[in-house]
This record gives C-alpha cells, structure tokens and sequence, in this order.
C-alpha cells in the first residue's frame, strides 16, 4: 500500500529539490561566466544541468512514493520527456513574468516573483503531470469479500509446477 504524504511535506520537499537545483545552476553561472563564457550562454547551461538533477531528485525524493513496480508504471522515459516539456514551460513563464513585473518592481523582487510563478507552474505539473498518481492495475476478487484479490487456484502452480489449469 502507498502511503500518501501530507501536501505540506511534500512542498517541503520540493522546495529543499529547488534550492538544490538553483545552487547548481547558479555555480555553473559564476563558474562559465568567470571562465569568459557570456552571461545568458552560462546560465542556459547551468540552467539545463540543474533541469538533469531536478529530475533524478524529484523521482527519487518528492514523487518517490509515485512510483509504482511492474505493468502499469509509467516508464521513466516518458516521466523524463514530460519533465523536459514543463522545465521548458516553467522556463517561459518565469521570463514573461520576470519582463512583466520587472516594468515596476526592482529586478530582484521581479526574479522573486518569476521564481515563485514557475515553481507552481513546475509544482502542479509535476504534480498533475509528470509524477501522476497511476491506478492500480484491476485485480479478481475470490471469496466471501471484496479484500481478497487472491488468483484463482486454478492458476496457482500445482507440484509439478504446471498451473492446475495446463
């Protein structure tokens, strides 16, 4: 059985995910830019990097308890290419809110904001999206109650170790 964490532990854990992920990228910043790589071309590439580690963390840490063994589990492939579409989706609604609000608050507060708007962007997508609860795969009940999701004997192995119904 899953065990489902509080809203509020999850949120805790997502933001401890993104201020990792923007202590990477900011180092990957100063590093290329002290390095004579200009500025926009450093912080895409660190931005792409800690995009990477966002991913790896959030299966491993935030939506851990999202993923679920065997059929029905959403290979990770398409967990990883539906992450890259909303980083690129939070990436555009981080720079048009910074553009937005940085016409009347210092550039500092718009980059605060534009944080927070991508964040929630990032937050319910991944959410909703990328790290989605899956339904169990359906079961047969057997017996007196609707708990037991035993197989039928007839496909248990027999001593042979051919099922009862070979």
């Amino acid at each position: 059985m899953h065990r489902h964490r509080p809203p509020i532990k999850r949120l805790a854990r997502f933001s401890v995910v993104g201020a990792t992920c923007f202590a990477i990228q900011a180092g990957i910043l100063l590093a290329l830019s002290e390095a004579g790589v200009p500025d926009t071309a450093a912080n895409a590439a660190g931005f792409l990097a800690s995009a990477q580690v966002n991913f790896l963390l959030s299966s491993a840490f935030t939506w851990a308890d999202r993923r679920l063994p065997g059929p029905g589990a959403r290979p990770v492939a398409a967990r990883w290419a539906s992450f890259q579409v909303t980083v690129a989706i939070s990436l555009a609604c981080n720079t048009g809110v910074f553009a937005l609000v940085s016409r009347f608050a210092p550039s500092v507060a718009a980059a605060a904001v534009a944080v927070c708007a991508g964040a929630l962007l990032t937050y319910l997508a991944s959410d909703h999206l990328v790290f989605r609860r899956r339904k169990a795969a359906p079961t047969d009940h057997i017996g007196d109650s609707l708990d037991d999701h035993r197989r039928p004997a007839a496909a248990l192995p027999g001593p042979n170790g051919r099922t009862t119904a070979d």
